[in-house]
């Protein structure tokens, strides 16, 4: 029985091969006939093609190009990293990190062209702040918008239930969230917390946060908020001037100094009971002590070393755990909705919506099942 053979251009495969940042030697121990095929002495089957496609993070239809493909990769300037020291403005992102980025961008594309052509109204505060208010203004403002409750620690038990509680509220104002800790659903790839720990993508139609469900739940709070500083002030690319900003603030919305003051008074330095009291990471109290002046840059420093080397970062989207679980939360508990919400209008098709979610046919719908749910 013959096999079938494709003509490929090499130079096709060596743009698959630079795209997936894998590197020449993972390639060539994968596919020991790589350099035939790169020399043109021998053609890959379909299958072995297919096999270097899915190797490379690559629909299997680019390696039957003629030409390489010109992919254009819309950056984003910086992501809040690890410990914060500084931030990612460089024009190489992991491949990990630019899939997600494509992902991300993908669905806010269809999001937006989505509820502008059903007439909705833009989310009227993004931009809506800027570094010349004052503090207070500036948090008044937000909570005003946000109708966070001055009581809210009283109602929740946990970190995680206070995850979820803060994504209720920003969704239900028009925020899109992920959460997710691998690319897209390969738990095979994993997101790198010391890469980024979350981006927001600002849009006044469709307003995006992504937050890295490979880093802690207490992490995750916090990078919540700093993001959602970044869409009040309208911005997702900044730059090193901003990011104290907008982690001020954050740390303002979730500690608020008055209450901080009195939670000091009864524990000061004893951040394991200010986290019972104010039923907040203790990263965040961490911030919030230097935001207060009661630590200095130093202590602050030594304190989020200490803490992230004795804390498992227990992901709640991340490898773990059950999939239907956490998939609503991969691919957007609030996105899933606008999806329904476009199939049964008939703007969007079963298959539209298995490509934009990336999941199909029975775990398709127990997934928007679980979305609707909450």
């Amino acid at each position: 029985m013959t096999v079938a053979r494709v003509n490929i251009n090499p130079d096709v495969l060596m743009w698959a091969i630079e795209y997936s940042q894998r590197g020449l030697e993972a390639f060539s121990e994968k596919f020991p006939k790589l350099t035939k095929w790169l020399e043109k002495s021998e053609r890959p089957t379909v299958k072995q093609l297919e096999d270097m496609a899915k190797f490379a993070y690559v629909p299997f239809g680019y390696l039957m190009l003629s030409e390489k493909p010109d992919i254009p990769i819309r950056k984003i300037s910086d992501f809040r990293t690890l410990q914060n020291q500084g931030f990612i403005a460089s024009d190489e992102y992991s491949a990990a990190l630019r899939d997600t980025i494509n992902i991300v961008r993908s669905r806010q594309e269809w999001l937006i062209d989505y509820k502008k052509d059903k007439d909705y109204a833009p989310v009227a505060f993004i931009g809506s702040i800027d570094r010349n208010m004052s503090d207070d203004d500036i948090v008044n403002h937000i909570n005003k918008v946000l109708e966070i409750p001055t009581n809210w620690r009283t109602k929740i038990s946990s970190r995680a239930n206070a995850l979820r509680f803060f994504v209720d509220i920003l969704e239900s104002k028009g925020i899109v969230i992920f959460i997710n800790g691998v690319v897209g659903n390969d738990t095979h790839r994993p997101l790198s917390v010391s890469e980024f720990r979350g981006f927001a993508l600002a849009d006044k139609m469709a307003p995006v946060i992504f937050i890295n469900g490979a880093d802690a739940i207490a992490a995750r709070i916090f990078t919540l908020f700093h993001e959602v500083v970044h869409l009040f002030l309208g911005q997702d690319g900044l730059d090193d001037r901003t990011e104290p900003f907008c982690n001020r603030i954050a740390a303002k919305l979730l500690v608020p100094e008055d209450l901080f003051d009195k939670g000091w008074q009864k524990y000061a330095h004893d951040f394991e009971q200010l986290e019972k009291f104010f039923k907040v990471s203790q990263l965040v109290l961490f911030r919030a002590a230097l935001t207060y002046n009661k630590i200095d840059e130093k202590e602050y420093a030594r304190l989020v070393k200490l803490y992230e080397s004795t804390h498992k970062r227990i992901s709640m989207t991340g490898s773990g755990g059950d999939f239907y679980n956490v998939a609503p939360y991969r691919v957007g508990r609030g996105f899933c909705r606008y999806v329904n919400e476009a199939i049964n209008s008939g703007a969007l098709t079963y298959t539209e919506a298995y490509n934009l979610l990336g999941v199909k046919g029975k775990t398709f719908a127990e997934v928007m099942r679980r979305a609707k749910e909450g």
